[in-house]
């Protein structure tokens, strides 16, 4: 599951990050889409098995709100999948 899960985020766009969010009714600027893309794909693994405290570093490089609905987001598919990694 560990090589599956590597080789998907690997794979993602930044426009798949933008694309993830509008769905999510956040409107990323293109400078907070190429944070998340630069985090998640340097962070995949904490970010995979740790929980939303590990965003703390995002906090401050993303809209306030924006960042809030991300965390948000986190917590609800971490609860839902957890249980499969």
């Amino acid at each position: 599951m560990h090589k599956l899960i590597e080789n998907y985020i690997q794979n993602i766009r930044k426009k798949d990050i933008y694309a993830f969010a509008l769905k999510n009714d956040i409107l990323l600027t293109e400078k907070e889409q190429d944070i998340l893309y630069h985090y998640l794909q340097n962070n995949w693994e904490e970010i995979l098995y740790g929980n939303s405290r590990d965003f703390v570093s995002l906090e401050n490089q993303i809209d306030k709100d924006k960042f809030l609905k991300i965390k948000d987001l986190f917590d609800v598919y971490f609860e839902k999948y957890h249980n499969l990694l």
